[in-house]
């Protein structure tokens, strides 16, 4: 399976996940940001499922996804016996909109066996540029869930990179990453996010 992108940190393949993650080698951690289906763009009509068992046994260290508030019993479901419990990122300085109002909290599900430690982050964004994708995750906030669930030198893996912020982080912070993007276009603009960063290993 040839690599789309890869240099020392990054590796990204272009497919579908569900075809991909089958055939890579177990890694530490896996990061998921899939479609929530709420309709913020036209590959968002339904939350994307069928792979959460698959990224459960490749994940030494757990699985943490995204899910939108509408889709966490989805994701518990397709979880199963795996699932484990929230985590939360509180974004101090922004809003998204919700059903009910407006909240600035992020929350994911956490499945798989992971390390213990706090189930939630605090962070302010800082770069409010899109990065060319209508449903970016602050990199912040990817920073804050990379710094929680990995050790320097491991492994993360993104199953729904998008833009490529987790590999951004991923990177910036010493860890190596996969990505894995249905979509050419999001797979050229994380190429050019990983060769154009300046990256601090502190």
């Amino acid at each position: 399976m040839k690599p789309y992108y890869q240099d020392k940190s990054c590796t990204i393949y272009l497919g579908d996940c569900r075809e991909i993650l089958p055939n890579l080698a177990p890694v530490d951690f896996i990061y998921a940001d899939p479609p929530y289906g709420v309709g913020k763009a036209d590959w968002d009509g339904a939350y994307f499922t069928g792979w959460e068992q698959i990224a459960v046994q490749k994940s030494i260290k757990g699985v943490v996804a995204n899910t939108g508030t509408k889709s966490i019993c989805i994701a518990i479901n397709a979880f199963g016996g795996d699932y484990k419990d929230f985590f939360y990122g509180w974004n101090r300085n922004g809003m998204t909109r919700s059903s009910i109002g407006f909240m600035n909290v992020i929350v994911a599900v956490v499945a798989g066996k992971v390390k213990l430690g706090q189930n939630f982050c605090q962070f302010s964004i800082k770069d409010l540029t899109l990065k060319d994708h209508p449903s970016p995750k602050p990199i912040e906030y990817m920073r804050c869930v990379v710094n929680r669930f990995t050790d320097i030198n491991d492994t993360m893996l993104d199953p729904f990179m998008g833009s490529g912020s987790s590999l951004v982080a991923a990177k910036d912070l010493g860890r190596k990453a996969i990505g894995i993007e249905i979509s050419e276009k999001y797979c050229e603009i994380a190429v050019k996010r990983l060769q154009q960063e300046v990256f601090d290993f502190k």
